[in-house]
């Protein structure tokens, strides 16, 4: 019996993990195993938090120690390791004992004693050998299930990430326009004694501070709600500054165009639940097969009265007739693989559309950040030539405060347009699975 054993017993110790503990200052073992596939080369131990200056992949990594939803879809993969350690052990051998004491004590009529009973399974249709593979691929199906929820993760960190980086360059950028209309308020009056503007001039500059003003405090007030979304979200507290570099999740070449979508995890995952219903069909079918086990008893003398018993069998149970329930559940496992390879099929046609918009919406992002910038310097150009007309007296100061209003739209549309590119090549490298690649062979 030793020898049979081992291998249910290696596979138990196998299919061991661990819970996610939070808040520990590292990152558990159940995402390393994913992180060390994937571009994510940066690890917790490595970030600097005296710095209070973190990139998109640092706080992914500081929110999968300190914030909970990761947390609660890793305890998914937990449930699954013992579920196949469970289904393991429907195999394995069955011993119970069983103590009885009567009173009043009747002899010949009922009798106190010990029994001890022992089963080995050794073919009870098909359902240990498919609960075993079951249980298994439905582990599998976890770990895919649980680098799609990552992958998401991911984007959803990226975004309010970038979303904070934008809200901290509008808050500049509204800033100093409150010091640069300050300060064309004051030339505007100055003027205004010397009877060179009107004081019409000045009330509609004074309006304009007042507007830019505001422009601030809601600028502000932005930036505060972005803040606290990503500190939900990473589980940071402090105040803190966004580095918004997205190399990292760059594409390039052939890479733009030859893509295997099978990298994709709900791609991974539709496949696995493929085989995860093609077991259900074999176990349906496996209703058919004889029940066949050893089943045993030994019973020890205790008193002068009793005699020492025992008795060993092999069993078998042949399946006759059980009204139609065996068939009807090959119609519903079958059934329920058709759905699974409909539901794959579905997934790939729309993992395919979802890479090509995501491509092209990265390409034209890319297009619209460069006209953005050209337009952005343009206006700065044209701010500065009518500053310098304006010392000629070639122009005016209402013309001045044109030109800086149309640089500001510039820069906020130039700031704009970074944002999209850069959460459209997050988007573009996390809808071809690259991020957490798991391909199937």
């Amino acid at each position: 019996m030793k020898p049979l054993l081992v291998l249910p017993l290696a596979l138990v110790a196998y299919c061991r993990s661990a819970p996610v503990d939070l808040n520990d200052n590292r990152v558990e073992p159940i995402f390393e195993n994913i992180l060390r596939e994937s571009r994510i080369k940066k690890r917790f131990s490595e970030i600097d938090f005296t710095q209070k200056k973190f990139s998109i992949d640092e706080l992914f990594l500081i929110s999968l120690d300190r914030t909970e939803q990761m947390a609660i879809n890793a305890e998914r993969t937990f449930v699954a390791d013992a579920t196949v350690r469970q289904r393991i052990g429907a195999w394995l051998p069955r011993v119970s004992g069983n103590a009885a004491s009567y009173a009043p004590f009747a002899p010949g009529y009922v009798v106190s004693g010990l029994r001890f009973s022992a089963r080995q399974n050794i073919m009870t249709g098909l359902t240990e050998y498919t609960g075993i593979v079951g249980a298994r691929l439905q582990r599998i199906a976890e770990d895919h299930s649980l680098r799609a929820d990552l992958s998401a993760h991911m984007l959803n960190i990226a975004d309010a990430a970038l979303q904070l980086y934008l809200g901290d360059t509008l808050k500049a950028i509204a800033a100093e326009m409150v010091r640069v209309t300050e300060s064309s308020l004051a030339e505007i009056r100055r003027r205004a004694r010397l009877g060179r503007n009107k004081s019409g001039d000045v009330l509609k500059t004074e309006a304009k501070l007042k507007q830019k003003q505001a422009d601030l405090v809601a600028a502000d007030e932005k930036r505060w709600q972005l803040l606290r979304s990503l500190r939900f979200l990473t589980g940071i507290n402090d105040d803190f500054v966004v580095v918004p570099s997205t190399e990292q999740f760059s594409l390039g070449g052939e890479e733009l165009h030859n893509l295997d979508i099978t990298l994709r995890p709900d791609i991974a995952l539709g496949i696995t639940m493929v085989a995860v219903r093609k077991n259900e069909v074999t176990a349906a079918y496996g209703g058919h097969i004889p029940n066949l086990y050893i089943d045993s008893s030994f019973r020890p003398a205790l008193e002068s009265v009793q005699q020492q018993s025992y008795f060993a069998g092999l069993v078998a149970e042949i399946p006759i007739f059980a009204g139609g329930q065996i068939v009807e559940s090959q119609n519903i496992a079958n059934s329920h693989l058709r759905q699974a390879e409909l539901e794959l099929r579905q997934a790939q046609r729309k993992a395919n559309i979802e890479i090509e918009d995501a491509r092209d919406t990265f390409l034209k992002a890319g297009a619209e950040r460069e006209a953005y910038a050209a337009s952005a310097t343009a206006s700065e150009k044209n701010y500065r030539t009518q500053l310098n007309d304006l010392r000629l007296s070639l122009g005016t100061m209402l013309d001045v405060l044109q030109a800086q209003e149309d640089w500001q739209l510039a820069r906020i549309a130039e700031a704009n347009a970074r944002y999209r590119e850069g959460i459209a090549r997050v988007r573009f490298f996390v809808a071809t699975g690259k991020l957490f690649p798991r391909k199937l062979n």
